[in-house]
């Protein structure tokens, strides 16, 4: 199965994602694209300081199959609210945040429902994993976890410094990380996207994020053991090693590990075909077990 999807494949559903209080005080850009008879729903949590753009590449191939889509921005990211306000940044606040995504997503077509996360948003959907009840885990058939590791690193010391010189440090941050996160056949245009991407983040939420920032607890992980799960790793990703992956998978007992070639840290904006192909498979095989 080739989808032919590339990182400018998906665009135009950005138009479709739209500002929805999903609790009390707490904004977020939504998009939902509800499955056609039959087919599953995807949930979709993005990493650290990104978007749900990042996912538009992977939700094009998908949602020709006729699967469901629900994915939004974090808090303070892409299209959503962005206040000065350390507090609301916490990891506690955005897994609250995903909480409520999550009985929308459930409620999103019949099921079966799979809970995709990337980067460190693959520990926010862990933490979400661990915090339902028995009888409501069963209601999620696997998760996906594209870059993940079984811990990162958290609050880097360059956050201790005032805002002011983080935003003048921004740009050459910026570079560090892409360097790293992307692979190095990456198209100048997609690099490009994403550079324009951080550098428009504020870096008061930068500050409060990575300062507050916890990855999950063995406890949180041994939560997920039951479920199926697949793990995709970008083979030139620069900032989750393969043995980093590899830790997650042995972790998780019914886990599968795949790697992507030619793509970084971000498989599902970089070779969203492949993706999309191994997501296909994996769902499939879920259901049919």
């Amino acid at each position: 199965m080739n989808f032919g999807a590339t990182w400018r494949s998906g665009r135009a559903l950005i138009e479709r994602a739209q500002l929805r209080e999903v609790r009390p005080g707490r904004r977020l850009n939504y998009l939902q694209l509800d499955p056609k008879p039959g087919q599953p729903t995807l949930l979709l949590v993005h990493g650290s300081a990104a978007s749900l753009s990042q996912y538009l590449p992977l939700v094009e191939p998908l949602q020709s199959l006729g699967y469901g889509i629900v994915t939004y921005d974090w808090y303070g990211c892409g299209g959503s609210e962005k206040p000065d306000s350390w507090a609301a940044y916490s990891f506690d606040e955005l897994l609250a945040d995903l909480s409520a995504v999550w009985k929308l997503a459930k409620a999103c077509g019949a099921g079966p429902h799979f809970v995709a996360g990337h980067s460190f948003g693959t520990h926010l959907v862990i933490r979400l994993m661990a915090s339902l009840a028995p009888d409501e885990l069963q209601s999620v058939s696997g998760l996906v976890l594209l870059g993940a590791a079984k811990t990162f690193p958290e609050g880097h010391p360059v956050f201790n410094l005032p805002v002011f010189v983080l935003r003048w440090m921004q740009h050459g941050m910026t570079d560090a990380f892409l360097k790293m996160a992307l692979a190095a056949s990456c198209d100048p245009e997609l690099r490009k996207q994403e550079e324009d991407a951080c550098n428009g983040n504020p870096m008061y939420m930068c500050k409060a994020y990575y300062r507050q920032v916890r990855n999950a607890t063995d406890a949180d992980v041994a939560a997920c053991q039951g479920l199926p799960a697949l793990v995709v790793r970008g083979a030139e990703d620069g900032l989750v090693s393969a043995e980093d992956s590899k830790a997650i998978v042995e972790a998780l007992p019914k886990a599968r590990l795949k790697e992507v070639s030619r793509a970084g840290h971000a498989p599902m904006l970089e070779a969203p075909s492949e993706v999309a192909e191994l997501v296909v498979e994996f769902v499939n095989a879920v259901i049919g077990s």
